[in-house]
């Protein structure tokens, strides 16, 4: 590996500790042969997974199996072999070209032993090869007879599947050992086994149930990224709504990991850049500097969105606050703060409200009928609450002399985008702290926030 210690150089997220953690674990536990980092989708599993698997390859062989990319195919083991076989190639043979590739796809061991445990047409369809010329007439007119239909067929008939099996497990071992000897690694090996939460549920099933089958091994490990619950309610579809599937999935892993999202403050840091400030304060572990009863500081909620970084950009910790609020993962948000992006880059800095545009953009991802409803007259207050009680991850933030929900803010924006022109006055002349900023400027720049939800409509198509 080339870039050895900066394999983490981009881990906003703080994962580092995480792998090496599950390292120590999984190579002092060689009973658990199967782990599963479980979390939902887009909560960062897949650069989690490619930046261990980079790490693991200075001492171990690694193989990193895309499972949506390959979910298209009828049959995972064929998929899951091809993958083993061209990623433990050695650089200097026959697989270091493409046309070598797929000599060796086609006519290695490994594809040889896999021919018995997969249907005849399939090994055909997929290899290009008829069994006959992977395994000769005579074990393929055999192979034949046991394969009439799929792999489960096959399971069962243990009275010559297990042969087959056996002898699969076996050049499994011996590929992945030459392939630690080529490579100067350690045993075991790690096979990653990612994005299968996105793939159609018969073949996520199946995949599972080929590793479950066919790769438990002493000197191998497996590390499956999965949304357990989405993978559940993908097994349901299967087998019906009242299948017990959580319970079924379980059976496939010997231990679960869920990664830790609840700092995305590093994250956030990306969306600095100059907009107008609503006036928060940032650094103040959550107390408001002059909001007293008494003589006691009214404490912070755990709902309060606060950051004793120095320097933390406010437009950062409105985006921490719309990602909570409105229960977004890390890949949505940082999708979000793209399409915010682009919406600042459409007009002058000095009149962009970032607030105003991150709860645009948000609320039109996660609820179309409040977002239809933010410009409506009265209806938009109305549906900020209802989505506030109803939906929303309560969150506050800090301003001199209170503290805030955020949808507090979202209805003063509302209100000024709403107000005729003798309110508008009336709200200049009445409006306090952080209120009379957001008001000010807002009134300045009247014309250029009541555009902003056609640049909303432009920047929801950037994915």
């Amino acid at each position: 590996m080339s870039d050895g210690g900066n394999v983490w150089s981009d881990d906003l997220m703080g994962r580092e500790p995480s792998a090496k953690f599950l390292t120590s674990y999984l190579l002092a536990n060689p009973h658990i042969k199967v782990l599963n980092v479980n979390s939902p989708w887009g909560a960062g599993k897949s650069f989690f997974l490619s930046r261990w698997k980079r790490e693991l390859s200075e001492n171990h062989v690694c193989v990193f199996f895309n499972a949506w990319e390959t979910d298209y195919t009828a049959e995972p083991l064929i998929a899951l072999v091809t993958c083993i076989e061209q990623q433990t190639m050695d650089s200097a043979s026959l697989g270091s070209t493409d046309a070598g590739k797929n000599v060796i796809r086609v006519a290695s061991t490994l594809m040889k032993k896999a021919a018995p445990l997969i249907a005849k047409g399939l090994v055909k369809k997929f290899t290009g090869v008829e069994v006959e010329e992977l395994l000769g007439k005579e074990a393929a007119d055999d192979s034949g007879n046991l394969a009439k239909g799929v792999v489960e067929t096959l399971i069962k008939e243990q009275s010559k599947t297990a042969t087959h099996v056996k002898e699969f497990k076996e050049a499994i071992l011996e590929k992945l050992a030459q392939a630690g000897l080529n490579f100067d690694k350690k045993s075991p090996a790690f096979i990653f086994i990612d994005e299968l939460d996105r793939c159609r549920p018969t073949y996520a099933i199946e995949l599972l149930e080929r590793v479950k089958h066919f790769f438990e091994l002493e000197d191998c490990r497996f590390i499956v990224a999965s949304d357990s619950t989405q993978l559940a309610h993908s097994v349901r579809a299967v087998y019906g709504e009242k299948f017990f599937s959580e319970r079924y999935l379980s059976r496939f892993f010997d231990a679960e990991f869920r990664l830790d999202n609840t700092d995305i403050y590093k994250v956030a840091k990306c969306a600095k850049f100059d907009s107008n400030y609503v006036g928060l304060q940032i650094s103040t572990s959550g107390y408001s500097s002059s909001y007293v009863q008494g003589a006691k500081s009214i404490e912070p909620s755990s709902s309060t969105i606060f950051t004793n970084e120095p320097n933390y950009p406010e437009c950062a910790l409105i985006l921490v606050g719309m990602a909570k609020y409105f229960r977004v993962e890390l890949r949505e948000m940082l999708r979000y703060s793209q399409q915010i992006n682009s919406m600042a880059s459409a007009l002058p800095a000095h009149s962009f409200h970032y607030f105003w545009a991150a709860y645009l953009i948000f609320s039109k991802a996660a609820d179309e009928e409040l977002y239809q409803s933010l410009e409506v007259g009265d209806k938009s207050d109305l549906a900020i609450d209802e989505y506030e009680s109803s939906k929303a991850f309560p969150v506050k933030f800090t301003f001199s002399g209170s503290q805030e929900n955020l949808g507090q803010i979202a209805k003063l924006y509302t209100r000024l985008l709403n107000s005729s022109d003798e309110d508008l006055r009336t709200l200049l002349n009445n409006m306090k702290g952080w209120r009379e900023n957001v008001v000010r400027y807002g009134y300045r720049d009247l014309d250029t926030l009541r555009l902003y939800k056609k640049l909303v409509e432009l920047a929801h198509r950037i994915t």
